[in-house]
């Protein structure tokens, strides 16, 4: 019992000296993303994300430091036969494209992460650490960009350009682990 009352003392001193106060932390904010396709021939769908909607974030914009970890999270549906590669992509600003075309000529667009491959008529989950795996360099600085300017944005996940694909984005989510400062 001694032992753990000097513990706490030194700890309370530690805390008290002057330098050592708690200035830094670390927020999560969980954005679901609503279900939404990728199909080479009826078009591909994307979602836009606005951090502003989010309490955690509006509270800390102004403290904003780094971005620690972020995912997307979710499960990818292959709704053909054929193996298909699956890669998601931002725009650095609000959009609403329905082709590939269209998006692949955004003078915005960062590739967020992947590819991964979902086997032909089955479903890959990609849980936190499959997502960390497949997050570019690019796209990691991207996002902490968006987050400390006007954090709207729009995701896209489409197939291998040329190739048939179709595809739906299910049950996912954006997190972002967001370090901030007092």
């Amino acid at each position: 019992m001694k032992r753990h009352m000097w513990m706490v003392l030194a700890l309370g001193l530690g805390l008290m000296t002057p330098g050592c106060i708690l200035t830094s932390g670390q927020i999560q904010i969980d954005f679901a993303l609503p279900n939404f396709t990728g199909n080479s021939v009826t078009g591909i769908d994307g979602t836009t994300i606005a951090l502003t909607t989010e309490k955690e974030y509006k509270d800390n914009k102004d403290k904003l430091k780094a971005l620690s970890d972020l995912a997307v999270l979710g499960k990818f549906p292959n709704n053909s036969a054929t193996p298909v590669n699956v890669t998601v992509w931002m725009t650095r600003t609000e959009s609403a494209y329905t082709t590939e075309t269209g998006l692949m000529s955004d003078p915005t667009l960062v590739q967020l992460w992947g590819p991964f491959s979902v086997a032909g008529n089955a479903t890959t989950v990609i849980d936190w650490n499959k997502s960390a795996q497949l997050f570019t360099v690019a796209g990691k600085a991207a996002l902490l960009n968006e987050a400390k300017t006007d954090g709207n944005f729009s995701l896209y996940a489409i197939g291998p350009s040329g190739q048939a694909y179709d595809f739906t984005v299910a049950n996912g989510a954006l997190v972002l682990v967001i370090d901030v400062g007092i």
